[in-house]
């Protein structure tokens, strides 16, 4: 009896003590990893949860710190060794680290499958350290084979878990029910105190009468943040992966005031078209994302409000769940459906992807006039070189006594078959390197900041030595993600920041395509008026060429100008006539305005864009420029491309 207890004992304390060892092997990750000299530890916002995700970044940063009185350059590549299965094989970049300093180093996983050991190549001076860094990799994301329609959240450590719990799995079912009677009830008891109290006007998020049902296979997976807010990205990109991203309010004043870096990560990132939730009615809203001034000294003590912020949406939360329910569901509602609509679309585009009318990109977007190869000359070659090096050249080598030359009459006149063949398909061609663009580009004049959206193609003889993309732009590869592509892609950052895709994201006499989406601030690019004359001017200050003006003046007046120049200054002729009050009115009319707009649809929810940019007038304040050229917002990604079609849109704010 005595034995069998000290067994029990011992095998209790040998549980606790590999228990407490996991542990410890685990948290030891997020200790840094000396080099020498060198010290390297990774920033792990978030644990790794398992949960799928197929678009947007995903960032990995590493904070470096140089002992050393002298400086060094480190590098780092992930994964270490890549499956023969993984698309994303290579992602690298490297530092130069100032004596006794510590500097941040990141890593990119575009949404592509990345998989190997979860550790990092470290190379300190350009030598090849012997042990590996290990990191926390996502294996998941880039994993579009998932039936459970599952939007991930980024929630702070602050936000309660009672919050969490209600984000994640929503409202019972029968508490649903008995809100929506109590909202019945008080329906007309609020339409009297209306017309006695003074409301604030906010902005509407559409959304249907009744939250919608409540399904198992539906939810929010929140990931909660290992670390506080002040240490959250300064770089939009890394929020992209998420559907959401909610903190506190006292959290959202902090990174105002003292983080102005994560704040600006955060606001481009909602305004680009993400979804921002504050806990708590104290939170300081920006007053571009107020609806008009006078809301701007409005207070925020109400938890149903919610603000649209260029593309994206906020929500306002109070901290008491029982007061914050009535917009847990609408908010989850509006999370889900988002979700759904970026996984159909960055899971399905490829350049044969089906778009929402019926067509494909490449029909859609061509980047060449003949795309394809002249099989039937290909063809003849081919028979006629097979005639030449077999009876051919069998009977001449009889004839002459020399059939041993078939040795190497054989491999030479092969290989002078292989270069005639490449050389015709060169000449009949040419050595061709050419783009086309359709995209959409926001711009407010006044906070100097744009946002774009679209779709950007390539088309090159010869594969390109790579794509660059700026810091700023989330390119996402129009490839198929199923396994049955085995191309092997690699990415780096270089010196400036700029995203190098090397090897694997085009090829040779391929059309390749990208979705495109850039937050950027301090944009100097604009159109000035004049108003003060009685012939109102607009100067072009786009850097572009203008086909066609459409300006609504402070005031509402419709105004239209032709074909401006870059730096050209015009008048503006004010649509007087009912034909051209249409035109410049009903923007619907224009094809290409629509086409534009459907092929988005798939990207950017219609009710939101509807809501910014209405598709039938413009509003007061404002212009739409239409540009045949490559938009000047967008980085070319390959050098000396020639420009083969382009269909640009610029909307403007000034006022």
């Amino acid at each position: 009896m005595n034995n069998f207890i000290l067994r029990n004992i011992a095998l209790k304390e040998a549980v606790i003590f590999f228990s407490f060892l996991l542990l410890f092997l685990e948290q030891n990750r997020l200790f840094a990893v000396n080099y020498g000299n060198i010290s390297i530890q990774e920033i792990q916002v978030t644990s790794d949860a398992g949960t799928p995700s197929c678009y947007g970044y995903v960032e990995y940063r590493f904070r470096v710190t140089n002992n050393d009185a002298k400086p060094h350059t480190v590098g780092l590549e992930i994964p270490k060794d890549s499956h023969y299965s993984t698309a994303l094989s290579r992602s690298a970049n490297s530092v130069t680290v100032p004596p006794k300093s510590t500097v941040m180093l990141r890593l990119l996983q575009p949404p592509f499958r990345m998989e190997g050991r979860s550790e990092a190549q470290v190379i300190i001076d350009g030598r090849y350290q012997r042990d590996s860094l290990p990191f926390q990799q996502l294996r998941n994301h880039g994993n579009y084979y998932y039936s459970q329609e599952i939007a991930n959240i980024l929630t702070s450590k602050d936000v309660q878990g009672d919050l969490r719990n209600l984000f994640q799995s929503g409202i019972p079912p029968e508490e649903t029910e008995n809100s929506e009677k109590k909202t019945e009830t008080s329906e007309n008891e609020t339409e009297n105190q209306k017309s006695e109290t003074e409301t604030v006007s906010v902005v509407p998020v559409v959304v249907p009468a009744k939250s919608g049902s409540h399904t198992p296979t539906e939810g929010l997976m929140p990931w909660t943040s290992n670390v506080p807010v002040e240490e959250w990205s300064d770089y939009w990109l890394a929020y992209t992966r998420f559907d959401a991203v909610i903190l506190t309010d006292s959290e959202w004043n902090e990174i105002q005031e003292q983080h102005a870096g994560i704040f600006d990560a955060i606001k481009k990132y909602t305004e680009a078209g993400g979804i921002l939730g504050i806990v708590g009615t104290n939170g300081k809203i920006p007053k571009e994302w107020l609806p008009n001034e006078d809301a701007a000294q409005a207070s925020t003590q109400n938890s149903a409000q919610n603000y649209q912020a260029v593309l994206g949406l906020v929500f306002v939360f109070d901290k008491n769940t029982e007061t914050a329910k009535p917009a847990i569901e609408p908010f989850r509602k509006i999370v889900l459906e988002q979700s759904k609509l970026w996984r159909s679309a960055f899971g399905g585009f490829h350049s044969s992807a089906i778009l929402t009318d019926g067509t494909t990109l490449l029909s859609r977007l061509p980047v060449v006039a003949n795309y394809g190869i002249n099989i039937k000359l290909i063809m003849v070659l081919i028979i006629v070189f097979a005639v030449l090096i077999g009876p051919v050249n069998i009977f001449v080598l009889s004839l002459i006594k020399r059939r041993i030359w078939l040795m190497w009459t054989v491999p030479l006149t092969s290989l002078v078959a292989g270069v005639l063949v490449l050389g015709v398909s060169l000449l009949q061609e040419g050595f061709v390197r050419q783009s086309s663009s359709a995209t959409y580009t926001i711009l407010n004049q006044q906070r100097e900041e744009a946002i774009t959206f679209g779709f950007v193609g390539f088309y090159s003889t010869l594969t390109p030595r790579g794509i660059i993309f700026a810091p700023e732009t989330e390119a996402t590869a129009c490839l198929r993600r199923d396994y049955s592509n085995t191309k092997s892609l690699e990415i780096s950052i270089q010196n400036g920041g700029n995203q190098f895709l090397t090897h694997g994201w085009i090829s040779a006499r391929i059309p390749s395509y990208f979705v495109v989406r850039k937050a950027q601030s301090q944009r100097k690019e604009r159109i000035t008026f004049n108003w003060t004359t009685d012939s109102p001017t607009a100067s072009n200050g786009l850097g572009v060429d203008i086909k066609e003006l459409n300006v609504c003046s402070p005031k509402g007046e419709l105004l239209t100008a032709h074909h401006i120049k870059a730096g050209e200054k015009v008048s503006l002729t004010v649509s007087t006539s009912k034909e051209s009050i249409n035109v410049s009115k009903n923007l619907s009319k224009s094809a290409a305005f629509k086409e534009l707009r459907q092929a988005y649809s798939r990207i950017i929810p219609n009710a939101t864009l509807d809501s910014l940019i209405p598709p039938d007038r413009l509003p007061a304040g404002s212009y739409l420029a239409e540009v045949d050229a490559w938009n000047p917002f967008v980085e070319e990604g390959i050098e000396r491309t020639t420009p083969y079609q382009n269909k640009t849109f610029i909307f403007g704010i000034f006022e």
